[in-house]
């Protein structure tokens, strides 16, 4: 089963933003939501601030967002 990048643990999260994990493989391993339509939104400061601060908690935190895609 797939995990997305709201979804990783604080362990995960702190390989991640310790420089451990690339955005390449951070992107592979731990993708943006499916609801997410912004472009590259794992990569970092390129990316969505939301979800690279860990901010995005689920779908409901995403909904007025511009990118936010409606998958139901």
């Amino acid at each position: 089963m797939q995990k997305y990048f709201h979804e990783l643990t604080e362990e995960e999260y702190k390989e991640k933003v310790d420089g451990k994990l690339t955005y390449a493989e951070c992107d592979r391993d731990y993708p943006q939501p499916v609801w997410c339509g912004y472009h590259n939104a794992t990569w970092g400061l390129l990316g969505c601030w939301s979800l690279t601060d860990f901010l995005v908690t689920g779908e409901g935190y995403c909904k007025d967002c511009d990118a936010y895609i409606r998958i139901y």
